[in-house]
């Protein structure tokens, strides 16, 4: 059976009704628009579709919060926190868009920013485009979990709550139309074990290993 997020009711309904009055008008540009409007309800059930996702490894692994290509694996001197391995994941339109847990955790604190919406695939998406960060305490070590929008993807959508309790695997929101998401690990605690270039799938692909 197909899941798709609950995102994908609403542009699916927002389109049809669209389709629907194209084909009313009774115009030749009104059927045009039709096919169009029609093409892009089915496409918004592809872009917010929700596979199913299991991770089979032992505890000792962190895993992929979305689906894309690696673009950024290495220590990283973050100004708040010290030093942290900081992995970055950028989303194409054509990815699963759901965001799962990298790990188990506690959410401790949500800090939504501001920002513009440069390419998610540049260096600077992690500094100025809008995007919601997302703390975890975990048995561990600290971890972050950073929503980045990009030039397609227009809205970041948490749908966690400060205080609740997380584990590997779970949904934690959707980001619409092409992105990033990044995971920040302490870099005195975590190995990373995926490498710039690689693609990786939600929920599945082991990025760090704890230590």
């Amino acid at each position: 059976m197909f899941k798709f997020d609950p995102e994908a009711k609403r542009f699916l309904g927002v389109f049809l009704v669209l389709a629907v009055f194209g084909f009313l008008s009774g115009l030749i540009v009104g059927y045009v628009l039709t096919g169009v409007f029609f093409f892009l309800a089915i496409f918004s059930l592809y872009f917010l579709r929700d596979p199913e996702r299991h991770f089979l490894g032992d505890e000792s692994f962190v895993i992929a919060p979305a689906d894309g290509v690696i673009v950024f694996a290495k220590e990283y001197d973050d100004p708040e926190h010290g030093k942290v391995n900081r992995i970055g994941i950028f989303m194409n339109i054509f990815d699963v868009h759901v965001n799962r847990a990298p790990c188990d955790g506690e959410v401790s604190e949500l800090e939504y920013i501001e920002g513009g919406y440069g390419h998610a695939g540049s260096g600077e998406a992690f500094a100025k485009n809008e995007r919601m960060k997302i703390f975890l305490d975990t048995p561990k070590g600290p971890v972050q979990v950073h929503q980045i929008a990009g030039m397609v993807a227009r809205r970041v959508i948490c749908r966690l709550e400060k205080g609740q309790e997380l584990k590997r695997g779970d949904k934690i929101g959707v980001i619409r139309f092409g992105s990033r998401v990044e995971v920040l690990l302490p870099a005195d605690r975590t190995e990373i074990i995926i490498k710039e270039g690689e693609r990786v799938r939600c929920g599945v692909s082991p990025l760090a290993k704890w230590m």
